[in-house]
């Protein structure tokens, strides 16, 4: 009986791999680290809650925006749960200051990306020319599927860092695209911090029946989006 032939994609995934393992380890960082990263995270909040500063004066404004876009950046703290811990914390006067916290973060990891890509994409889509013709066609418009990819509330923030990163989106399109992505994700976030009673109320997160139906909106507004996207790149690919 013949050998069965490797399928193309795990041909292309293994030389990616072995062209380039530190951007394999990355994405595999971003994947496992937050899940650890949240964990440690809540285990601190929960022991020193009663110490965090609750005046939001100057000093604690930029240990904040250090801190926090240096967690975000590398994937050790989730967008959501920074979110919810300083709006708690510290109400809608802490809003500008994540929102600028979290554009450091995506500058962060999306350089990152870039250090670490070698034309990793080219090399996974080698067997796939209609995939790399639609991704060189729709670079000018690729300020769409940032907004889109922001937008939903399940891809990873610092997962879309890198991807944006293999993409080469452009850091100007990266921080105006995907902050207006990132907006409604967060105000989501951030009220369920806002309107807790208590620290603990806030870390478990509980979604009402409003969250839940903004949840589900994000979700289906961003598959969508994603969706015709590349819809409209294949459709426009075939036209003679």
């Amino acid at each position: 009986m013949p050998a069965k032939s490797t399928p193309p994609l795990i041909d292309r995934l293994k030389t990616t791999y072995h062209n380039n393992p530190a951007m394999a380890f990355a994405l595999l960082w971003v994947m496992i680290i937050p899940i650890i990263g949240s964990s440690l995270t809540l285990s601190f909040l929960y022991e020193y809650s009663a110490s965090l500063p609750a005046s939001i004066d100057l000093i604690n404004i930029i240990g904040f925006i250090i801190i926090g876009s240096i967690m975000m950046g590398i994937a050790f703290c989730p967008t959501t749960l920074l979110a919810i811990v300083s709006g708690f914390i510290w109400g809608w006067a802490a809003f500008p200051i994540l929102v600028f916290a979290y554009s450091l973060a995506s500058l962060l990891g999306y350089f990152i990306g870039l250090k670490l890509d070698h034309n990793s994409l080219n090399i996974l889509l080698e067997s796939y020319p209609k995939a790399a013709i639609v991704v060189q066609e729709k670079r000018s418009k690729i300020g769409n599927l940032i907004f889109f990819v922001r937008i939903s509330p399940v891809i990873p923030f610092a997962l879309s860092n890198l991807l944006f990163a293999l993409l080469k989106t452009g850091w100007k399109k990266l921080l105006f695209y995907g902050v207006l992505g990132m907006l409604p994700r967060t105000l989501m976030a951030f009220s369920i911090g806002v309107m807790a009673e208590s620290f603990m109320e806030a870390l478990s997160n509980r979604k009402g029946s409003l969250q839940i139906f903004l949840f589900l909106g994000l979700l289906l507004l961003s598959i969508w989006g994603i969706i015709r996207f590349f819809r409209n790149s294949s459709s426009s690919s075939t036209k003679p």
